[in-house]
């Protein structure tokens, strides 16, 4: 009896202490999916914010038109903030040779998370150099049209923004620049950014002369030369079979000129198969040690 007693004692002690250990392990899982839980509903939460403000601003820009829209309404229903300038904003150096031949201006606009969206809009860049003594006198200045704005978008993995790049109008003597930007939304909002930049200075020597109206550099498609001196292309009229020696006016170079190339005619296929009438096979005679 004792021998049982003890038995059931010891059986019970490991019931409770193995049950101690999942009750551990179900609270522990518990808490987890909680915060989970808790999570989830707060980006839910945030998710739902950023639905309504994007239906209030597709419901206005529908509805009403975007010069009646004041600027304090604007701020309630767009949802850009600011405007900053990225770390890649600076001087352009594409040929390699010595100096920076243009300026690359990197806009972030920002919403109200700080998160960079592709904002419509104009942009009015200026371009200051910095004496010495800390005067700013002014230097270039450019102007682009949202269309201009919206083709230089480009997503990256640490920088997402407009990249544009302007060719200077006047050559930099300074290496320090002050960059302002102005960007101007279609309900007439206005945001502005600066920031001080460093550039490489071209000799002399290597500063091509800029155009008296130079616009932006924006991606698009190259278009030959109209000034090209290449000759008119003429027709050739020749027989079949000849074959004519021309030459370039232009070069002195003779050139070989035949006909085009034709295949062969293949013969028909349809006497290569004759019907016969039918004859008699011979049968093989018996096998005598055969059933």
């Amino acid at each position: 009896m004792r021998w049982s007693a003890a038995l059931l004692l010891g059986f019970g002690v490991l019931s409770a202490a193995s049950g101690c250990r999942n009750c551990d392990l179900v609270e522990a899982e518990l808490r987890t999916r909680d915060s989970d839980l808790r999570e989830l509903k707060s980006d839910l939460y945030q998710a739902q914010l950023r639905n309504e403000a994007l239906i209030r601003e597709l419901s206005a820009v529908r509805q009403t038109a975007p010069a009646l829209i004041s600027p304090e309404q604007a701020a309630q229903i767009y949802t850009l903030k600011q405007v900053t300038l990225g770390r890649q904003t600076g001087g352009y150096d594409e040929d390699h040779a010595p100096g920076d031949e243009a300026l690359q201006v990197v806009l972030e606009p920002r919403d109200i998370d700080g998160h960079v969206i592709k904002a419509p809009g104009s942009l009015h860049v200026e371009a200051l150099e910095i004496t010495p003594e800390g005067l700013k006198t002014p230097l270039s200045s450019w102007d682009l049209s949202p269309d201009q704005v919206r083709r230089t978008w480009r997503s990256g993995l640490w920088t997402t923004g407009y990249f544009i790049v302007l060719a200077w109008k006047n050559w930099p003597t300074m290496e320090r620049l002050r960059v302002v930007v102005r960007f101007t939304l279609a309900d007439g909002r206005v945001f502005e950014a600066d920031k001080d930049v460093t550039v490489h200075l071209a000799p002399p020597a290597l500063r091509k002369q800029a155009p008296a109206n130079p616009s932006p550099e924006i991606p698009g498609p190259v278009f030959p030369d109209p000034q090209s001196t290449l000759s008119t292309p003429r027709r050739l009229d020749l027989k079949p079979g000849a074959t004519s020696g021309t030459s370039s006016p232009a070069s002195g170079i003779s050139v070989q000129t035949t006909t085009m190339w034709r295949p062969k005619s293949t013969p028909s296929l349809a006497d290569s198969v004759q019907l016969l009438r039918p004859e008699a096979l011979e049968r093989p005679p018996a096998d005598p040690l055969g059933p």
